[in-house]
């Protein structure tokens, strides 16, 4: 019996149908049953790579970081913390695309979504887990129930969402929080309900509602979002929350779920866990600063023919 089987034969024993699932029942040894892995999209985050990618729990078994065409140096960074990594190029672009890529490629038993800016914070990750543990299907982060909070939400993302959360659970029946906030885990055989087919920052929108269609169990997990450490956010308010307002219309009216269960995988490329060319040409360094955080410095020594190489070792990898 799969851990995920073993996991819901039990849960359907100790709770009734709709009950409130709960992590009391949860123990560290339950969590050594399953693999997590943890899919982080990202685009010139090299800079705020190194708190996000040092601070990621050890019962983490796979971290895959898709990549949307960064012109920084983001891949250098992420291999020069973290070695075993896996890279993903994504072949369009878009959030939405990022998150699908990684989430074709995982092979744990649980998926976690985290941002790369630094603004969801890695050690929340084991409270995820215990919810999806403890019966759920789908373990959604809200910002705004009792132990979460956001440091970064403006008022007009704020009242969006707002407005957007209400319009879900009116016409799909949820009670929904926090509609658009994408620090979110599930079991992997949930992916076939989801049918990640956005590529922007709607994706939010689509995964929760369709998480609802199919009738998933939904627990929702305090979280604390955090101001973005360096750069400026891609979010555009209004141009995506009308994307999201689209994504829940089509959704109202849209009848039947997708037949073909690995439909919505995308084209991708994955990079060779060690390209010997790029980790030779990028020479990455790693020092560590006053205040524990970890400092990279990534040297572009490459020549012209050493791009191409690397352009050879990215079309090398496996699409889906």
């Amino acid at each position: 019996m799969s851990p995920r089987a073993s996991e819901q034969s039990r849960t359907d024993s100790d709770h009734d149908a709709g009950a409130l699932v709960t992590a009391e029942n949860v123990t560290p040894t339950t969590r050594d049953v399953v693999s997590v892995t943890v899919v982080i999209p990202a685009l010139n985050e090299a800079a705020n790579l190194p708190h996000v990618l040092t601070r990621i729990p050890s019962l983490v078994d796979e971290v895959l970081l898709i990549d949307g065409h960064s012109e920084d140096d983001t891949i250098a960074v992420a291999r020069a913390i973290r070695p075993d990594i896996r890279i993903l190029l994504q072949r369009s672009r878009g959030k939405g695309n990022a998150l699908a890529c990684g989430f074709a490629a995982a092979t744990g038993d649980i998926v976690v979504m985290l941002d790369a800016d630094g603004s969801t914070d890695p050690a929340e990750i084991p409270q995820f887990v215990d919810s999806l543990l403890a019966g759920s299907d789908f373990a959604k982060g809200s910002r705004f129930i009792a132990g979460g909070e956001s440091a970064d939400i403006t008022r007009v993302r704020a009242a969006g969402n707002r407005f957007l959360g209400m319009a879900v659970n009116l016409l799909f029946g949820t009670r929904y929080t926090d509609l658009c906030y994408g620090y979110n885990a599930f079991w992997r055989d949930c992916l076939p309900h989801m049918q990640v087919t956005s590529s922007g920052f709607e994706v939010e929108t689509l995964i929760n509602v369709r998480v609802a269609r199919a009738g998933l169990r939904v627990t929702e997990v305090p979280s604390v979002e955090h101001e973005r450490l360096h750069g400026e956010s891609k979010l555009n308010a209004v141009r995506d929350g009308f994307r999201a307002l689209r994504v829940i219309m089509r959704e109202r009216v849209r009848r039947a779920a997708a037949t073909d269960p690995d439909g919505w995988h995308p084209a991708f490329h994955e990079l060779p866990l060690e390209p010997p060319n790029l980790r030779e040409a990028l020479s990455p360094t790693v020092s560590r600063t006053s205040d524990s955080a970890v400092a990279i410095t990534a040297t572009n020594t490459m020549s012209d023919d050493d791009d191409r190489s690397f352009e050879a070792v990215g079309t090398q990898g496996s699409a889906v």
